[in-house]
């Protein structure tokens, strides 16, 4: 079944795509700018680093619980009130824990940011959603990796603002700038993004209507297996080498500036990764894409660990392994939203990237457990390459799985009232 909210000829509504990179924007720029904030608040409460575990956890807690949910709630409020919604409860959320900080509170921290981490759970989801319903159906994983862009994109911005903005404003109005910047993306979200409201049941022979289970019916079954598979090792991998690579550099033998250097040139290959692969998207596929970021991620990761060199060369591999292994985490939503039919699509890209997010939580804990028990830094950066191998031979074979479910889901058993009831879109 097509798409029920959009034609095949509609153009792309730019301003819709530009305000839904945005919203997925600040969700990328806060990941980014509370770990800078981390060392600087633990000096001015005058504890450690690691005394912050809980509101960071809990933050993404509240995300996992922000994508889990959205499906659902989606079906009762429409894609674009919960966007606009999810999108102020994360700004006034974070306003509230810039408003708090001053009492150097742990347990009012650690509640704010659960809260942000709902808001910023719907966010993403609904951001693809609303994107891809405001352009033809065959621009829909383009548009798709377009509007995911937003997370780097946020991480970039942060990465060469936050330490000059947290020496200029403090931590404190950081904080206050990191939420009034998503009030104002909520409030040109309500005024610009067309409403929506029912959505279309699923038309796959004996599935449910929406929810869960739809996911798992018929074809879906394999389809979602594979996918959850390949997102969950994609964002291991990513924040395992995010959270670690400085540390793991510093045992290659490298300068603190250098080890710092090479997080820095890791992040910019997920910005050539995200070029690359809305480029890809248009001319061959995501899938396919995925399959040649991911082998290329493979070998370079493999060449990190083995190979004898420093300098430019090492950088340049990094930065390479970071195009590769990232592809596959911007990739993935595009990935479910061409899986999923409309009705179930919400569920398939919010279900998806809890599934990364509990990679992202698990990567970081396993890479901290192994350099605890010592293990050579090039040992773990190897043992990166198992997954993503793994990785690549899903995106190999979701296309065929695709296909099944499209061949199943086609307009000759939906029922004339199924296919002319109003969508509001």
């Amino acid at each position: 079944m097509r798409n029920m909210h959009v034609s095949a000829t509609k153009a792309v509504n730019k301003a819709v795509i530009a305000l839904a990179f945005l919203a997925v924007l600040t969700d990328g720029f806060d990941t980014a700018i509370l770990a800078m904030l981390v060392p600087h608040l633990a000096q001015d409460w005058e504890t450690t680093a690691a005394t912050f575990t809980y509101p960071l956890v809990l933050t993404n807690i509240g995300v996992v619980v922000g994508y889990l949910s959205c499906g659902a709630v989606a079906k009762h409020l429409g894609e674009k009130r919960l966007l606009v919604l999810g999108t102020a409860v994360f700004g006034v959320a974070t306003i509230l824990s810039a408003a708090t900080l001053p009492l150097e509170s742990m347990t009012l921290l650690s509640i704010t940011r659960t809260v942000t981490g709902v808001g910023l759970g719907v966010v993403l989801p609904m951001a693809v959603i609303v994107g891809t319903q405001n352009g033809p159906e065959e621009k829909r994983q383009p548009l798709a990796v377009l509007v995911t862009m937003g997370l780097i994109s946020g991480a970039t911005v942060a990465g060469f603002t936050g330490g000059a903005l947290i020496e200029g404003i403090g931590t404190s109005g950081v904080l206050w700038i990191s939420g009034a910047f998503p009030l104002l993306v909520a409030a040109l979200l309500q005024k610009f993004v067309p409403q929506t409201a029912a959505q279309v049941a699923s038309t796959v022979p004996g599935a449910p209507r929406t929810g869960i289970g739809a996911i798992f019916a018929g074809e879906h079954r394999n389809a979602t297996l594979l996918l959850w598979t390949a997102t969950f090792l994609i964002f291991t991998v990513t924040y395992t080498l995010k959270s670690w690579l400085p540390t793991l550099f510093g045992e290659y033998g490298l300068s603190k500036l250098d080890a710092g250097l090479g997080l820095a040139y890791y992040s910019l290959g997920g910005v050539v990764a995200g070029l690359v692969v809305m480029l890809l998207s248009a001319k061959i596929g995501t899938a396919r894409g995925l399959v040649l970021m991911s082998a290329i991620g493979a070998t370079a990761t493999v060449a990190l660990a083995t190979m004898p060199v420093g300098g430019v060369p090492l950088m340049v591999i990094t930065l390479v392994a970071g195009a590769g292994i990232t592809a596959g985490s911007i990739g993935q939503t595009a990935i479910a939203v061409s899986i999923y039919e409309a009705s179930v699509r919400t569920t398939g890209v919010g279900w998806s990237a809890a599934c990364g997010r509990m990679g992202s939580i698990l990567g970081p804990t396993v890479g901290g457990i192994l350099l605890a028990l010592s293990w050579p830094a090039q040992d773990i950066v190897l043992l990166m390459a198992a997954p993503i191998v793994v990785t690549t031979l899903c995106w190999l074979v979701l296309p065929k799985l695709s296909n099944q479910v499209s061949k199943n889901d086609t307009p000759a058993p939906v029922s004339k009232d199924a296919t002319t009831a109003p969508t509001g879109k």
